[in-house]
């Protein structure tokens, strides 16, 4: 897939820039920084490249030892009312 010209979820135009980029894999997430992307300037939306994509996956499947890790809080906010 080629490098989208807009933005499909606004019309908006993409511009590239190095983002801090969390990527889902089954149970865990994983962050992978200095992640070259194409960003919307008007909606934020993120676009990578085949290429990076394809790295993102290598590297979780090969199970590197990571640059350091995160503890986050999680809540449910079904559980609080609004």
């Amino acid at each position: 897939m080629n490098q989208p010209a807009i933005c499909p979820q606004c019309g908006g135009s993409f511009e590239a820039k190095t983002i801090t980029h969390q990527q889902p894999w089954g149970e865990e997430l994983y962050e992978f920084e200095n992640v070259p992307a194409l960003v919307c300037v008007q909606c934020g939306e993120v676009w990578l490249g085949a290429e990076v994509a394809q790295l993102i996956e290598s590297v979780i499947k090969s199970h590197p030892q990571p640059k350091r890790y995160h503890q986050v809080p999680v809540f449910s906010l079904a559980e609080f009312s609004l």
